[in-house]
């Protein structure tokens, strides 16, 4: 041990240095300490006693001493005073361990310094599954399937992504009755969400089969941190495939820093589930979920949806329905609708709430005409907006819909909201039942935000890739499948926006229109809405009934035929569509189709490269004339800017399969119907980029820029988003 620990120990215990600060702690004397071996508290105490108490005596000894000393001073020589003051120093100064001084004079005090950790205590651990696995219950097999033979009353919280299929018996998962049958139903539980319990109501003998997409999905955490460490880190052998799941028993099965929280539906919850599966209503269910931010509707709503559709459950249980509607009206995180959908461009209904409430009835109104849908309940989720401005779209949607229920998920108020809800309620010609629920409790903390999930939602929506076929021998849809390699690696598709086959109308700004000159640069990058006009009722005050002229960055001028909005040409011949006023389309005649990303602009051929994951068949159905991209406050894509840095300091870019045209949806197809188009262009690729070189270095606008260490920008640089290499 170092003289310069011993030395730090003789400060903690030396009463003559240390004074009336005993208690003082050096922090190099704690370390000479053996950490798993402390004295009990009562031998500390009992030191500490004994040790002030000798402290005691030679402070009173030495106090004699002294009173003596000062009474001979007068008596003898000068010196005296000063042979009286060196008297109390001795002579040599010990300087062997303090240990063995003490051992030696019979004090006692502690060996060592002590300092007691404050979590020094393992905590017990936490069960989550009350299912106990043995070889006779719990049967593997080669391909990953794993065979429960699990009784009547047992739980099991599974991390990960899976598939179930009741062979016998019955069981329950996130509000869903699941009977025997040859259906595999696939589930993806993160731990970033509440884990949904699997429970059995019966002696039920349970398949579970590993996601044949998880792959893909857990892959983007290579090209993103906030998709790392979300999933089951179960151990496996090398050489094996790594499972997509695994049961969670106790804490300790769970991944480590990581707080597990099982999904629990409160006793209110599962009464009002029941009540509206029991009640005999004249129409079709339409229940209006509304609430504060984080109270639990969409988990309420998910819990309903798979009540209806699956139905009650046991021997009396009714006839299951087929299909239910969910009309999701949260723009901060809405579920990707197939049937409609309208872009406000936008995370929040503040920006417009009048655009957003013309959405929310369109819908609703495709919903009561289209026959594909009049038929089915439909659950309505709304923003947590609930106060001001957010009260008055939700009393305006109550009084427009006239819901058969409405359920508000807080029991706290605000008394304002409930009152204005329960006011419109009442005040509806049908009398609409009104009911509070207490919010859903969350235990722990959050392992994402509300900025981290959208940001994995827009990501993941952005990779989807070529569906694969159900694992379930019954004709169901297929399962989404991810494409993990970054967006850089991608072949976008190339629209043209100059000349008479044009592939879109223009580009329409909400909210706020930039200059003309600076459209390029606040496009460029960023994610826009894809909407398709089906009337020209649909621009509204935007429209120009007469033949509308605008310059182009070519010789002649360009004259667009038919009924059109106001067009001007905006920096690199691009169309805008003039919008000083912040007017919207008209969502009765309009519908979103995608969302797509900017990845760059090439001024001159006079194409936008966008990427989306709309499928070909789709995008090819419809006319360019009848395109238009929405520009609005969607969320700035930066998660798309460090992609391919991510992926190369992960060193997975080369091991990804190549990708597909245009987000290589359809990639088969893709392929075969670009390649005769890539042949005619091959012959003067090189005489157009040696145009383009002549034309100067901005003809293709890049909107990621690598600087290294601490280089600077160049002067004059257009590029609008920049990212540093925090590794040169």
């Amino acid at each position: 041990m170092s003289d310069f620990g011993w030395f730090a120990v003789r400060l903690f215990l030396s009463p003559t240095l240390t004074g009336k600060c005993r208690s003082v702690l050096s922090a190099f004397a704690a370390r000479q300490g053996p950490w798993g071996a402390f004295p009990g508290r009562e031998d500390i105490e009992k030191a500490d006693l004994e040790t002030s108490a000798q402290q005691r005596e030679a402070a009173e000894a030495t106090s004699a001493k002294t009173a003596l000393d000062r009474k001979g001073r007068g008596k003898g020589n000068g010196n005296s005073k000063r042979q009286a003051t060196y008297s109390q120093v001795p002579q040599t100064l010990d300087a062997r361990p303090i240990q063995t001084q003490r051992r030696e004079t019979g004090t006692s005090v502690p060996s060592t310094p002590v300092l007691t950790p404050m979590f020094t205590q393992k905590w017990a651990s936490i069960h989550y599954s009350s299912f106990k696995p043995t070889k006779q219950n719990c049967q593997r097999r080669k391909d990953g399937c794993v065979l429960l033979t699990v009784p009547e009353g047992e739980r099991l919280v599974i991390l990960g992504s899976y598939g179930i299929r009741i062979l016998e018996g019955e069981a329950t998962i996130a509000g869903a009755f699941l009977m025997a049958s040859s259906s595999v139903h696939m589930v993806h539980a993160p731990h970033c969400h509440a884990i949904p319990v699997l429970r059995t109501t019966k002696d039920s003998s349970i398949m579970l089969h590993p996601h044949p997409t998880a792959q893909g999905l857990r892959q983007l955490a290579r090209l993103n941190p906030v998709f790392g460490k979300l999933w089951n880190e179960a151990p496996h052998k090398a050489g094996k495939p790594i499972p997509t799941y695994q049961i969670i028993f106790t804490s300790d099965d769970g991944p480590k820093r990581a707080f597990l929280q099982d999904l629990i539906s409160p006793a209110e919850w599962n009464k009002k589930l029941a009540g509206l599966m029991a009640a005999k209503q004249k129409a079709l269910p339409i229940v209006f979920l509304c609430g504060p931010k984080s109270s639990g509707k969409s988990t309420f709503g998910r819990l309903l949806a798979n009540r209806l559709v699956t139905g009650h459950g046991g021997e009396s249980r009714k006839r299951p329905l087929s299909t239910v509607v969910i009309l999701d009206l949260d723009p901060g995180q809405p579920e990707s609708g197939q049937l409609r959908a309208h872009a406000i461009a936008s995370v929040s209904p503040s920006v417009d709430p009048a655009h957003f409430v013309e959405c929310a009835l369109d819908l609703f109104s495709h919903y009561q005409r289209s026959a594909e849908t009049n038929k089915h309940p439909l659950v309505i989720n709304t923003p947590g907006w609930v106060q001001g401005t957010g009260l008055d779209i939700l009393v305006e949607l109550v009084r427009h819909i006239c819901p058969t229920e409405v359920i508000y998920m807080s029991q706290d108020g605000p008394e304002e909201t409930v009152e204005g809800l329960k006011s419109v309620c009442r005040s509806s010609g049908e009398n609409i039942p009104f009911h509070t629920l207490p919010s859903q409790s969350s235990e722990g903390p959050s392992s994402r935000t509300s900025l981290h999930l959208r940001t994995m939602q827009t990501m993941s929506y952005f990779h989807l890739n070529n569906s694969k076929p159900h694992p379930s021998e019954q004709d169901q849809a297929p399962l989404p499948a991810w494409n993990p390699a970054p967006l850089t690696e991608l072949r976008p598709w190339r629209v043209r926006y100059k000349g008479a086959e044009r592939g879109l109308v223009g580009v329409l700004c909400y909210d706020h229109q930039p200059a003309p000159e600076l459209l390029l640069d606040a496009i460029n990058g960023l994610v826009l809405a894809l909407v398709h006009v089906e009337h020209k009722a649909a621009y509204r005050d935007l429209i120009n009934t007469a033949t509308t002229e605008y310059t182009s960055t070519e010789s002649s001028t360009e004259r667009v035929q038919g009924v059109v909005p106001a067009i001007v040409s905006a920096a690199a011949g691009i169309p805008l569509i003039t919008n000083p006023h912040g007017r919207t389309l008209d969502p009765r005649y309009s519908r979103a189709l995608s969302l797509v990303l900017v990845r760059g602009i090439d001024a001159y051929r006079g194409e936008l490269q966008l990427l989306t994951p709309l499928p070909s068949t789709e995008l090819l159905r419809t006319s360019g004339k009848n395109l238009v991209l929405v520009a609005g406050k969607f969320d700035t894509p930066s998660w798309a800017y460090s992609e391919d840095l991510h992926a190369r300091a992960f060193g997975s870019s080369a091991a990804v399969a190549a990708p597909a045209p245009g987000q290589g949806v359809d990639g088969e197809d893709d392929e075969s119907d670009t390649s005769s188009e890539e042949e005619d262009d091959e012959e003067n690729e090189q005489q157009q980029d040696n145009k383009a070189r002549s034309l100067g270095s901005h003809t293709e606008f890049p909107w990621v820029e690598m600087l290294h260490g601490s280089q600077k920008r160049s002067v004059g640089s257009r590029v609008w988003r920049v990212r540093r290499d925090p590794r040169s």
